[in-house]
């Protein structure tokens, strides 16, 4: 800066130095200021973060004109609520009826929307699709015992879709499985149920780990 006569006395920049309440890149690069010269709480894109950021570290957005911060949880993407569950201990269902698998227990359940105790039933959570599968394994405990069988998804406790095995020769035991993509509001609920129909036999959904009789689903990122 020029001056005239003696030097003078060197004062900090306050906000009423700055006349018309605007400090833009321009007024910065004027005045001298670097990244280097900055504090590290300003955001001055000096440091890479080098990594995915955590869910509490902040982005700058305009919302509407207005500049607001915002944590990356809420725009990073992620496959969830995610679970998958399966049947600990055989099942037996009735001849013919349409019955619930009482799937009870869980491998895993982020976001908490399956219910493993009382309704065996998914319930999402949000607005959008998920992949929802389910398999089992039914048993008539007769060598030739099997008639016609059936895996089904519920939606909102009405049959939503199902696959169906139809007299299958000589089978004491049908596995089954059926996997598809369901949109949905954040309040329906999803439930897997089977029929079993024998000609000979107890008719009875197999349990006793989750590679037999399970049921699980995740969020798809649109």
């Amino acid at each position: 800066m020029s001056y005239i006569g003696r030097q003078p006395t060197a004062a900090a920049l306050t906000a009423s130095d700055v006349t018309d309440g605007i400090i833009t890149t321009a007024k910065i690069a004027d005045a001298g200021i670097t990244n280097a010269k900055l504090n590290a709480d300003i955001i001055s894109g000096d440091t890479a973060l080098g990594a995915t950021p955590a869910d509490t570290d902040e982005f700058l957005v305009s919302d509407a004109g207005t500049l607001k911060r915002m944590d990356y949880s809420y725009i990073k993407a992620a496959n969830t609520p995610v679970f998958n569950a399966y049947l600990s201990s055989t099942q037996t269902v009735t001849d013919a009826v349409a019955t619930k698998i009482e799937i009870d227990t869980e491998n895993f359940d982020t976001g908490s929307t399956y219910d493993n105790s009382t309704n065996y039933r998914f319930t999402p959570g949000y607005t959008g699709k998920t992949f929802i599968y389910g398999a089992c394994q039914n048993n008539s405990a007769n060598d030739s015992g099997l008639d016609d069988n059936y895996l089904a998804i519920y939606k909102n406790g009405a049959n939503y879709a199902f696959t169906r095995t139809q007299h299958p020769a000589d089978s004491r035991v049908q596995g089954h499985y059926i996997g598809l993509i369901i949109s949905h509001d954040d309040n329906d609920y999803f439930e897997l149920y089977t029929t079993i129909e024998i000609t000979a036999g107890t008719p009875s959904v197999i349990g006793s780990g989750f590679l037999q009789t399970y049921f699980g689903a995740f969020k798809i990122i649109e």
